[in-house]
């Protein structure tokens, strides 16, 4: 840009300094005719810069299958090159034997997808109810075993204590009844006829009864006070054991069932998406299967091929019946006719003359005695390729109709002389 400006600013800043001179100088002496050399005349000629353009389509339309799901397409037939359409008119048919085979298959996927997501659902109601019976189960059994503590503590610690003692005292009577009742034997032999045989065997019978219930008392005794110091502490620690563990238990049963149930409805919510999506291709596949035949989206001229700056393939681009096409591959490039632009590769030596609104001669290679006129509508900031600016020129004039789009021509620009730098 720096050298672009000291071009732009030189022929003012000379002018300057000329002007300043000619204050100083005497006024110089119009040269005749006569006096003019033939090299002064020559080099005032204004000299032509040419560079080379294609006229482009003001709209083009790249003609291609955009398909996600059918994406290898079989061409079947296509317009000739340089047809002229209309909007609306087929351009491209594809074969659909393939297509439909695919489409079937999909289908049937679907439904069996359908079918297996019905199952899920139902096999996801069952699990809902297991799983409140599961939690209702958790409960009672938490509430159980509370229950029982508390029944236990309130009740039942206390009874199996009174239990124990009035199993003692029990035993206490019956020692007592029994050496009441063998006094009253002896007592009563003492005073009566009966043979002291008889009174042997009755007193005998009496005494050991006494004994087995001093025996039995003792063993109560030791009973009773291991049930107190033992046995009913044990009881109580199991019975709080099993509360705690019952509370353990129903805590880890609600965390399972609540993961369980997390799980469970991640899986049958992504299956539902699956079958979404399944549906959702399916119904692409069809629209896609509906396209099988392009059609010209506006009127224009059917170029096979890319179009690569306005310029056709180096290789003439020739579709063949059954050949292959791959989803976004431009098939053919549809431009209109009427209005053009000239686009143009600018060399980077002639940015500083080629600027927007310059005006330049348009000559058509095919049409060189056409008259048009060209006016650059842009210019590039910066290069698209190495030392190369992209250039568009509006174009007008008579018989503009003979050119289509691709066509190449020549734009001639003046460049200024020397004089009118002074001008300037």
């Amino acid at each position: 840009m720096l050298l672009i400006s000291a071009m732009l600013m030189a022929p003012f800043a000379s002018t300057g300094f000329a002007q300043e001179n000619e204050k100083d100088a005497k006024p110089a002496e119009p040269e005749s005719a006569s006096d003019i050399k033939p090299e002064d005349a020559k080099q005032a000629e204004p000299k032509l810069v040419k560079i080379p353009g294609v006229f482009e389509a003001v709209q083009s339309t790249e003609l291609s299958v955009d398909n996600e799901h059918l994406t290898t397409l079989e061409l079947s037939k296509i317009v000739p090159h340089g047809t002229t359409v209309k909007k609306g008119q087929p351009v491209v048919w594809f074969k659909t034997e393939d297509l439909d085979k695919q489409l079937d298959k999909a289908e049937s996927d679907l439904k069996l997808a359908e079918l297996a997501m019905q199952s899920e659902e139902f096999s996801y109601k069952q699990f809902l109810k297991t799983q409140e019976l599961d939690k209702q189960a958790a409960k009672r059994a938490r509430d159980e075993a509370r229950n029982d503590y508390d029944h236990f503590v309130k009740t039942e610690l206390e009874r199996d204590i009174a239990s124990a003692h009035q199993n003692l005292k029990s035993n206490e009577f019956s020692v007592e009844s029994a050496e009441e009742e063998l006094q009253q034997l002896q007592q009563m032999y003492d005073e009566d006829d009966l043979t002291e045989e008889s009174e042997e065997i009755v007193l005998r019978r009496a005494k050991f009864t006494a004994e087995s219930a001093l025996f039995r008392l003792e063993d109560a005794k030791i009973r009773t006070q291991r049930s107190i110091d033992v046995l009913i502490p044990r009881t109580e620690i199991s019975r709080k054991d099993s509360l705690d563990r019952a509370m353990m238990t129903y805590d880890r049963a609600m965390h399972d069932l609540d993961n369980a149930r997390r799980k469970r409805d991640i899986e049958i919510a992504n299956k539902r998406d699956e079958l979404s999506e399944q549906r959702k291709k399916f119904t692409e596949m069809r629209a896609e299967r509906a396209g099988v035949v392009i059609k010209a989206p506006h009127d224009g001229i059917v170029l096979h091929g890319e179009l690569t700056r306005g310029v056709l393939p180096a290789k003439p681009v020739s579709w063949e019946p059954d050949a292959k096409v791959n989803a976004g591959q431009t098939i053919a490039t549809l431009v209109t006719t009427g209005k053009l632009v000239i686009r143009v590769d600018l060399p980077e030596e002639h940015v500083a003359l080629v600027t927007p609104g310059t005006q330049a001669k348009v000559v058509a290679k095919a049409f060189p005695d056409c008259k048009l006129s060209g006016k650059v509508r842009s210019v590039a900031a910066v290069p698209y390729a190495p030392g190369k600016y992209d250039c568009v020129v509006n174009v007008s004039g008579k018989h503009l109709d003979k050119i289509v789009p691709t066509m190449s021509c020549e734009l001639q620009f003046t460049e200024p002389t020397d004089d009118q730098g002074t001008k300037e």
